[in-house]
């Protein structure tokens, strides 16, 4: 790797820490929404996505895969989670530049919503009921070095958590690095990103962390249309780490099945024996493409909790940016 390259991506992560430095404490985190992560291809791959982000779904998992997008792209998911809660995304990126791409800017907006939740006095006694949301928007913007070099991201994130007629707000900024080796017998991307870099949010007179999260990725294409991905995840705040492991097999063109483990759905609280519960922290997944349309399904199961279901829709349309994409266009993205 040049040493300007990785100068650069010391420089963000720098600028991003130095901000926010204060708020690295240990403590305890809020906006746990921010845990929760679009996208039904990352999930239907156990959370095994840093190296591996190429579409918008690079937004919550690593912006510096932005760069990879070689034309516009928008994308939609809603995910039916537990306890009647819902998640909604919507996504639009845009290559910049003609001959040489200048770079990908996107935009996000992200919503949690629950239904209709009981209220209780001090008394433990019926007091009507209330509504709780989270909402996130993000702007990004990630380049390539060079023509096949490595790519890094930045993206900044406005928060806000509302929970009957309190609110709070807050900002974060989300940085990345994705590089992919294409010299030796089977292409290896690698990928490192930190999430959620923030001051914390502070609801009345308490203030909390955000659920920073570091994370590093790599992924190995085994065999053509067999790629499998492994992630490491640490969020210091809450002392925890998770990892993921993938496997995304594209059957034909048009269809892509995928399988994973992530240990972080698998912490998902459920019931404590049966079925539902030895299934815990699995994911599955298929993915249709139709013409410049990819539509993503994942499934996972949470036992007693009912199970997660997400659905997500993109399509990709202009022309190829770049003439360093056309050649990159025949595989996937950064590969």
């Amino acid at each position: 790797m040049k040493r300007h390259t990785m100068a650069g991506f010391l420089t963000i992560v720098a600028l991003g820490l130095g901000v926010w430095g204060p708020a690295l404490l240990f403590g305890a985190e809020t906006a746990a929404f921010l845990k929760v992560s679009p996208g039904a291809r990352p999930i239907g791959m156990g959370e095994a996505f840093t190296a591996v982000a190429d579409d918008l779904n690079a937004l919550a998992w690593n912006p510096a895969g932005l760069a990879a997008l070689d034309r516009k792209e928008a994308a939609f998911m809603h995910a039916e989670l537990f306890a009647d809660t819902r998640y909604d995304f919507i996504g639009y990126g845009h290559p910049l530049g003609g001959y040489r791409s200048l770079g990908t800017v996107a935009l996000g907006l992200s919503r949690l919503s629950q239904g209709a939740i009981q209220g209780r006095d001090e008394n433990r006694r019926p007091s009507g009921s209330f509504q709780a949301s989270d909402t996130a928007f993000q702007v990004a913007f990630s380049r390539r070095i060079g023509v096949s070099g490595p790519m890094l991201g930045i993206s900044g994130k406005y928060l806000e958590s509302a929970i009957a007629d309190v609110r709070a707000r807050t900002g974060a900024v989300d940085v990345g690095f994705l590089h992919s080796f294409r010299g030796g017998p089977l292409p290896l991307s690698l990928g490192v990103s930190a999430l959620n870099v923030g001051p914390g949010m502070r609801f009345l007179d308490r203030r909390e962390d955000l659920p920073l999260t570091l994370s590093v990725g790599a992924g190995l294409r085994l065999f053509p249309g067999v790629l499998v991905a492994v992630d490491a995840r640490h969020r210091p705040n809450a002392a925890k780490s998770t990892f993921g492991v993938g496997l995304e097999y594209t059957m034909v063109s048009a269809l892509t099945l995928r399988a994973g483990y992530g240990s972080g759905l698998a912490s998902v609280k459920g019931d404590s024996a049966g079925v539902g519960s030895s299934l815990r922290g699995l994911g599955a997944g298929l993915g249709l493409r139709l013409g410049r349309a990819q539509l993503d399904y994942s499934f996972t199961p949470a036992g007693e909790l009912g199970n997660s279901q997400r659905i997500s829709l993109s399509m990709r349309f202009g022309a190829v940016t770049g003439a360093p994409a056309r050649r990159l266009q025949k595989s996937a993205a950064h590969w």
